[in-house]
């Protein structure tokens, strides 16, 4: 019985090792070892983890780290929103003009007109690029597109015969920029085709040029009584070189970057009836925990921590690092760099977009065939339209700056969401999509919303071969 309880464990041979070399310096040497000791004694050393170091020096070692944050890629200390009138105007024509441009590089766009001028001149082939004011259906079965620029703001119609069309209508959400190819008829134009910013369909793939990857996670939730501890000792004994098969171990060895995108911490007052779900109830002390496991990730590892909406700092997005008055041992380690939500980052020459994710939450209430159990289909949404919350006003709460820092200008070599708790991996016009899971089994508010959380899964990303190994601690 106690071999099966051992054979449990991913690192029998290191446990029984373990066992031996604890018993052999203690005066209470068991007699008989039964199952009740061993899963007593692995109680007792969780309670007590140490990590322990790499015996050799592994490949991460043998390289410096190369981190660049971009300076337009997170708000952190550039907040000067005043939330007044001029505010808004200045977001909406940054959001506008910036992706404007975008779809004006397109060869169908580039003789693009304004609305004013489509109004006033009358011309039959119309090409106009806007803002999405309103979207409302006639009674026929049209879809009917209020569409504003600068100058003005006009109808588009598109038919309920052209059946393409109408489906790509269906992915259209309010407040997002589209480019719109049809004809005059009386005050309306008659879509024959929409545009989207999108990525670009071929471009230069980069790599780095050194052997190294990076590990995505997200939604570690500590603090909560679902909070699965065990798990993540497990990811971090692996990161270490200490759990895994030989081939695993080789991937561990690579590991030089760990991206926390947002809810570190389960925090306060989040959602009704969490003080029933909280085993630390002081977001002080769940960061300190926190900060505790980051400890034993080994040395030459270093770890970009962005915040979510869980997070000690702002709920508008975007987000501020989270404040160093709740998490002060995280701006005491060197290794840790506390970044805001979004955050573009340049590891090694390979541009990762990290954001994590609460927008998710207006595409899978607003877009058809997108849901939470599939993360992959809406964050392809949200890279089609060049924008990480296109909805203004829905669930996500956005500060209206003066620059717009949701917008995706530079095309990412990899985009790394949260929030959704169920993991995603695919890769979209040479662009890799991840959506890194959580450590945290369901709450109960999640049951109410039907969200069934996927735990204990690691995307790594090779960041030379552009691979990603989907790595699993949970049975």
């Amino acid at each position: 019985m106690a071999l099966e309880e051992l054979k449990k464990r991913q690192d029998m041979e290191e446990a029984i090792d373990l066992i031996i070399s604890k018993t052999q310096v203690t005066e209470e040497k068991p007699s008989v070892i039964t199952p009740d000791f061993i899963i007593d004694f692995f109680d007792k050393e969780r309670e007590t983890v140490v990590v322990k170091r790499p015996k050799k020096r592994v490949i991460a070692q043998e390289y410096e780290s190369e981190i660049s944050v971009k300076e337009k890629g997170d708000i952190t200390n550039k907040s000067f929103s005043q939330g007044n009138i001029e505010g808004f105007i200045k977001y909406f024509n940054n959001r506008y003009e910036r992706l404007a441009s975008i779809l004006q590089d397109r060869n169908n766009l580039k003789d693009s007109t304004s609305i004013e001028t489509v109004k006033s001149t009358r011309t039959q082939d119309v090409k106009i690029i806007g803002i999405v004011n309103e979207i409302r259906k006639s009674q026929k079965g049209h879809v009917i597109l209020d569409i504003e620029d600068p100058t003005g703001i006009i109808s588009v119609l598109v038919s309920n015969s052209n059946f393409e069309l109408l489906k790509v209508s269906k992915s259209i959400v309010r407040d997002e920029v589209i480019g719109v190819e049809g004809k005059m008829w009386n005050d309306l134009v008659i879509a024959n085709e929409i545009h989207f910013p999108d990525l670009p369909i071929s471009r230069e793939i980069k790599r780095s040029e050194v052997p190294v990857a990076a590990a995505l996670i997200s939604d570690v939730h500590a603090g909560s009584t679902k909070f699965l501890e065990k798990e993540f000792l497990q990811f971090i004994r692996w990161i270490g070189g200490e759990l895994g098969t030989k081939k695993q171990r080789q991937l561990s060895e690579k590991v030089k970057y760990i991206i926390i995108g947002g809810d570190l911490v389960d925090g306060v007052g989040i959602y009704p009836g969490q003080e029933n779900e909280l085993v630390i109830k002081d977001i002080h002390e769940q960061y300190k925990k926190v900060a505790e496991f980051l400890k034993l990730v080994p040395e030459h590892i270093e770890i970009i921590v962005m915040p979510g909406n869980h997070d000690a700092t702002r709920q508008a997005e975007p987000q501020p690092a989270i404040l160093e008055e709740f998490a002060p041992l995280f701006y005491d380690d060197p290794r840790i760099h506390m970044v805001g939500n979004p955050c573009h980052v340049n590891l090694h020459g390979v541009d990762i977009l990290s954001y994590h994710g609460r927008s998710l939450d207006d595409i899978i209430s607003t877009i058809p065939d997108t849901s939470y159990s599939r993360p992959i289909e809406a964050m392809l949404e949200v890279l089609k339209k060049r924008h990480l919350a296109p909805i203004y006003g829905g669930k996500v709460p956005i500060t209206p700056e003066g620059f717009d820092y949701m917008l995706i200008e530079e095309v990412p070599d990899i985009v790394h969401f949260g929030h959704v708790h169920t993991v995603g991996v695919d890769n979209y016009r040479g662009t890799i999509l991840v959506n890194s899971g959580t450590f945290q089994t369901q709450t109960s508010f999640q049951r109410k919303l039907n969200m069934r959380p996927d735990p204990a899964r690691v995307p790594i990303i090779d960041l030379q071969e552009k691979s990603t190994t989907l790595m699993r601690f949970i049975h």
